[in-house]
């Protein structure tokens, strides 16, 4: 059987952590113009007797060659175990818009729009609960570890804080509508894997204490909407010390955009993308056109002034199936 329409689906880039929330705090971000699909576009082109997947988009060639091995095509049998009947098999077409291993969510983003293109191809047979459970299992096979920070906010959109041992798993924070966030990705690939095991096994427990602390601290000044105290809080105590030294110039970079206005300049998740907070347009141009002359030379690097995206995964509009 064919369809008569193609199904079009989208879920957007996310960064994980922001500094102060390591594997608990993720945000959604879109572009300021509002003109491009800052994340991944799944297609649902037809019902056919084998699943296959094409792919397509900027960072087409990051990915393997064969696409048999593709997180999309490895979700849909996940989501189909989930519900535990068989399903017709598809034909999906992937528009990879995101860097691989580049801290914007990318294995996230696949994972999220084709977990969700595939519920609501199919009714919705699984609560946006069980579908986040789902794509966070998947997500954890990439990276080594289950964590939603990434998943959560692609899903959801906005900013969202994980609540670990709440059935909720994650609740939407307020934020700060002026922020914009400058995300420059550098144009080298940096997985989320290695990231992970350069991090210290433990924390001691002074540590641990300023952690939770600078957490509360962030939480409880965007509730008060103190956006002084917001930013004071922004600080990484587990991740970027022991990353720093993958991203040997974060120091430098960091000390020329704050002399120039900009709140803050930390990794975007695993890294090795950047993310400079900005107060105001006019700060966020400054700092994407310091970060895009920093990086021009990668063919690959990307540089983007985005606002909190406060819608998640979604459907697109259907287009007409082209038989001819």
């Amino acid at each position: 059987m064919t369809n008569s329409t193609i199904h079009r689906y989208f879920a957007p880039a996310s960064t994980g952590n922001f500094s102060v929330g390591f594997d608990l705090l993720g945000a959604a971000f879109e572009p300021l113009s509002g003109t491009e699909h800052f994340g991944d576009v799944l297609e649902i082109l037809a019902e056919q007797s084998e699943l296959s997947l094409e792919i397509s988009g900027r960072y087409r060639h990051q990915l393997p060659e064969d696409s048999r091995n593709n997180l999309v095509l490895s979700c849909f049998h996940a989501f189909e175990k989930a519900i535990g009947k068989r399903l017709p098999r598809l034909a999906l077409h992937l528009q990879k818009n995101l860097p691989v291993g580049s801290g914007l969510g990318s294995s996230a983003c696949s994972i999220v729009v084709a977990c969700y293109a595939f519920n609501d191809y199919f009714g919705q047979p699984l609560s946006q609960l069980q579908l986040l459970k789902l794509m966070a299992e998947a997500e954890g096979g990439v990276s080594g570890s289950v964590h939603y920070d990434n998943v959560a906010p692609s899903l959801l959109g906005g900013l969202q804080l994980m609540l670990p041992g709440s059935d909720k798993l994650s609740r939407t924070m307020p934020w700060f509508s002026h922020w914009r966030v400058v995300l420059s990705y550098p144009g080298t690939v940096l997985s989320t894997r290695a990231a992970r095991e350069v991090l210290p096994r433990q924390l001691n427990l002074s540590t641990s204490i300023e952690f939770a602390g600078m957490l509360s601290r962030f939480v409880s000044a965007l509730y008060c909407q103190d956006e002084a105290e917001a930013v004071a809080a922004l600080q990484d105590l587990v991740a970027e010390p022991a990353r720093t030294p993958l991203i040997p110039e974060l120091p430098a970079l960091r000390r020329d955009l704050m002399a120039q206005g900009v709140l803050h300049l930390g990794i975007s998740g695993a890294g090795p993308t950047l993310f400079a907070l900005c107060p105001d347009d006019d700060t966020a141009t400054l700092a994407a056109d310091y970060l895009q002359q920093h990086y021009a030379k990668n063919a690959d690097a990307s540089t983007r002034i985005c606002q909190l995206s406060a819608a998640g995964a979604r459907a697109l509009p259907q287009q007409p199936a082209d038989f001819g």
